[in-house]
């Protein structure tokens, strides 16, 4: 019997399947000599999902483009990269790798392409821990050149919880239950977007309705 309270409380304080834990992964970075091709137009496109859930990309998309403009940048309206994707007969996003950045610039009139994709968006039930994996990905590319000019991911696996503890399965349920995936993808956005160099756009953090720029749809 004493053996197995000191079994237990081991499993309680070195296993990492035990509580609320959060495991990170971030990297980024940005080209050398990014102040020299920083872009002043950039155009968000469609996301690409490697996931197994449907529809995860779109929040990345959203997310992506509502933070865009609070790093200094004017960005190309969605409906004029719709028009343009449909034009170019891009159905899925990886379609857009048959098509040259200088291309893409053109038809846009923006001076880089900002891609992204979910890498993984799924639940993992296994033995004694239940958790949320959610990792993604973005890329800013330069048109002219076809430079990467700054490459973030991040990842976490997050809410485990020792599922033989009542209580911590209870709070497993309601964390799960109160976290949305669209909340975890709109923090690793905002995660990500912290380590891309600031726009040429002066913003002011109390009015950005007025500070955002876009660039009309023609």
């Amino acid at each position: 019997m004493h053996k197995l309270v000191v079994i237990f409380l081991a499993m309680l304080f070195i296993s990492p399947a035990y509580g609320a834990d959060l495991s990170v992964r971030e990297e980024w970075k940005a080209h050398p000599e990014f102040e020299r091709f920083k872009p002043d137009v950039i155009a968000v496109l469609p996301m690409d999902n490697m996931s197994l859930e449907p529809g995860i990309e779109t929040a990345l998309f959203d997310e992506v483009y509502q933070r865009l403009t609070a790093r200094g940048y004017s960005k190309i309206r969605v409906g004029k990269v719709r028009t343009v994707m449909g034009k170019l007969g891009v159905q899925t996003p990886g379609q857009l790798a048959g098509i040259s950045l200088q291309r893409l610039g053109k038809k846009l009139n923006c001076d880089a392409v900002l891609r992204g994709q979910i890498d993984q968006s799924a639940d993992i039930h296994s033995g004694v821990y239940d958790a949320v994996v959610v990792s993604c990905s973005l890329r800013l590319l330069h048109c002219e050149t076809g430079q990467v000019l700054w490459q973030a991911e991040q990842w976490r696996t997050a809410h485990r919880q020792f599922q033989a503890d009542p209580v911590n399965m209870l709070m497993n349920l309601l964390m799960h239950k109160g976290a949305s995936r669209e909340k975890r993808i709109a923090y690793l956005v905002h995660e990500m977007l912290k380590t891309l160099p600031q726009g040429p756009v002066q913003v002011e953090y109390d009015n950005l309705l007025e500070q955002a720029v876009e660039i009309p749809t023609k």
